[in-house]
């Protein structure tokens, strides 16, 4: 992938830290320091954290940005404009004002700061990302260019499950292991211990109403979707009155067997002894019951497998072609083609940034189009979730059980040089799609496949959302709520997972020539343990939040001041009494590190979210539409979020479906 790169890591955010171990993975030379200056040793790129680091620091950074001879990354909180500028603000403060945190937690509790760095995690992504595709334009057309990521675009962009209620003046809060747009989606008790199920199609209601066997689910209240969400408190005791009836092992096997999604949460500790992991990550498991969990147990599980796409593959394929647009205006991955059959967030999240980046994407949609595109709100028949995941793309529909379609797509992978799918394993080649299928249809393909658990499974075959992956990678072991675990409000197995996959890509498509086409498998469940696995041995600062009149405000822990200490700083500022503006204040002017909470509607009308986060786009009908800028920054070949795509294009229409 990035063989014959040198990098250099330069920062004190844990941001820098994570690209320089997935660099390292893509196969690049990765040189770490702290020191107070370097040296020029021929370094690529060099990612750094200028607003952490000191006067002296950020003096040489300014410098090698404006000498203009290295692609030089730099992850900071906000960026150096705006109105929180030059402060060194943490992952949780972060959270808190995005209203991140806002999301995560039970309605009826406090908001909840997401148990691992989130925010740093997917700067560390995006930026890794950004690095190779600005590597990609040097060795294509000699320019270097300085890329700027921030935690707050990070925080703001993995808001699309709850920005579109804020498009439409609405509000969007905490909900607890549900999902705001889908029922039954939750956390469930058994005889022995809790399951997450997570629905989303109406075939998948009606096969767990079938199991289930409790005749009121029959009532009219839960007939659609929207009726489901609108008497979802009545539709989980009624579930809740099933899954108790058995345990958690024999209900997880149940809802495998009927093809919805469900696990069991799995804590940090209990990682080692979870089938997958300890099947995909051996080593690493027996690190961990040998040792426990230290600050390098990370790095001994991988976030992306590369293989050959054929175990076969032989002879020297072309250099990756150079027939790229020359001006500066065009993007780092102008004249790449790129096929995406995804849905709902990892894949679309994949096929959207590769589309911002310059490349060519055409998203392959079901006859009726993709399920999302009908949730709400949104407009013109099309959802503001869809619209914020799949920007840039042209869309065209085919029904894949139909060889005449089937042949359309052979017909597209010919001359494509990247596919990306989430659907469950095995889905594709089924379709008459597999490696070798692939390499047969164009041996140089770049083909990634996103899934739950990985094509090399303890649990083939078994579908998998964000909350169940969240769950059994660890993450809602961290993150929880008076001592119970909570998922993420956002969905970040997905966005984590997508993330990965796309630095996975642009890494694979930098390399200057390739004996054969790849394979690039993610399965989210590693990229979840990846993440809870760093933050257990690099414990982030604790911290409260702490109710106000309007609100909460997060209190951050220092050298002086614990949770406790923080509690009693509030009570004394009667902070219960105050705005959230006013309690800040009078906490700081205490000495205390506070932030207020913000909730997702108020980003609106966040100058900074305004400024640096939120766009405008068109349709081809000439709509408007709400988007999100990328949150990484490159200063010569920016990557642009420009269109809205319409109704899917129905390409083919044939009469006769084909047995599978």
């Amino acid at each position: 992938m990035l063989d014959g790169v040198r990098i250099l890591a330069w920062g004190a955010r844990s941001a820098v830290k994570l690209s320089a171990t997935l660099f390292e993975r893509s196969g690049a030379e990765v040189h770490v320091t702290d020191a107070a200056h370097i040296g020029d040793f021929g370094y690529d790129a060099i990612v750094v954290s200028s607003d952490v680091g000191t006067a002296a620091q950020r003096g040489v950074i300014a410098e090698l940005k404006a000498a203009g001879e290295h692609v030089i990354c730099d992850i900071t909180a906000t960026g150096a404009q705006g109105s929180r500028a030059g402060v060194r603000w943490s992952d949780a403060e972060i959270q808190a004002m995005t209203g991140l945190m806002d999301t995560t937690g039970f309605a009826s509790g406090q908001p909840v700061r997401i148990g691992v760095p989130f925010t740093e995690m997917s700067a560390a992504m995006y930026a890794c990302a950004g690095v190779a595709s600005a590597i990609r334009v040097a060795r294509l057309r000699g320019i270097r260019q300085n890329i700027d990521v921030t935690l707050f675009g990070c925080a703001a962009s993995a808001l699309t499950t709850f920005l579109p209620a804020a498009f439409t003046q609405g509000t969007a809060g905490r909900v607890g292991n549900r999902h705001p747009a889908c029922a039954p989606w939750n956390a469930y008790r058994t005889l022995d211990g809790w399951i997450l199920i997570c629905t989303s199609t109406e075939e998948q209601w009606r096969k767990i109403r079938s199991v289930a066997g409790v005749p009121q689910l029959d009532d009219g209240r839960f007939a659609t979707l929207a009726d489901r969400v609108r008497h979802v408190d009545e539709l989980d005791r009624l579930i809740e009155a099933w899954t108790t009836t058995l345990t958690t092992e024999a209900c997880t096997r149940l809802c495998e067997r009927i093809g919805v999604a469900a696990g069991p949460i799995v804590g940090v500790a209990d990682l080692s002894r979870e089938a997958n992991f300890r099947l995909r990550h051996a080593f690493a498991a027996k690190q961990i019951e040998a040792h426990g969990i230290g600050r390098d147990t990370y790095r001994d599980v991988s976030v992306f497998r590369t293989q050959p796409l054929t175990a076969d593959a032989a002879g020297a394929l072309p250099a990756v072609s150079s027939n790229v647009e020359r001006d500066d205006d065009a993007g780092p991955l102008a004249g790449v083609k790129v096929v995406e059959i995804g849905q709902y967030t990892t894949a679309p999240l994949v096929g959207k940034h590769l589309a911002a980046l310059g490349a060519q994407v055409v998203k392959i949609e079901p006859p009726d189009g993709e399920i999302a595109r009908a949730w709400v709100p949104g407009q013109g028949g099309t959802s503001y979730f869809f619209a914020l995941n799949n920007t840039d793309k042209q869309t065209l529909s085919l029904d894949l059980r139909h060889e005449r379609d089937r042949a359309y797509l052979r017909t597209l992978l010919a001359s494509a040089d990247v596919l990306v799918e989430n659907l469950r394993p095995g889905a594709v080649a089924k379709l008459g799609f597999d490696r070798a299928a692939l390499a047969a249809i164009n041996p140089k393909l770049i083909y990634c496949s996103i899934s739950g658990f990985g094509t090399e499974s303890a649990y083939p075959g078994r579908p998998a959302f964000d909350t169940v992956i969240q769950a059994m990678g660890g993450l809602m072991d961290l993150t929880r709520s008076e001592g119970e675990p909570v998922k993420l409000g956002a969905s970040g197995a997905d966005i984590l997972g997508g993330q990965a996959a796309l630095f996975a890509i642009v890494a694979s498509l930098v390399e200057a020539s390739r004996e054969a086409g790849s394979f690039i498998e993610i399965s989210m469940q590693d990229v979840a343990a990846w993440c809870a696995l760093f933050a257990t041995g690099n414990p982030e600062p604790q911290g409260v939040a702490v109710a106000c009149a309007d609100g909460h405000v997060w209190l951050e822990c220092d050298s002086h001041h614990a949770p406790e200490s923080l509690k009693a700083h509030a009570m004394e500022a009667k902070c219960s009494a105050l705005t959230r503006q006013r309690a800040v204040a009078s906490l700081r002017a205490a000495g205390v590190r506070a932030v207020a909470v913000a909730r997702v509607n108020e980003l609106v009308e966040d100058g900074d979210f305004l400024a640096d986060v939120l766009s405008v786009a068109r349709d081809a009908n000439g709509a408007f539409w709400p988007v999100l800028k990328v949150p990484y920054r490159l200063s010569r070949t920016p990557a642009r979020v420009r269109a809205v795509p319409g109704a899917p294009e129905c390409v083919c229409a044939p009469a006769v479906v084909t047995p599978q």
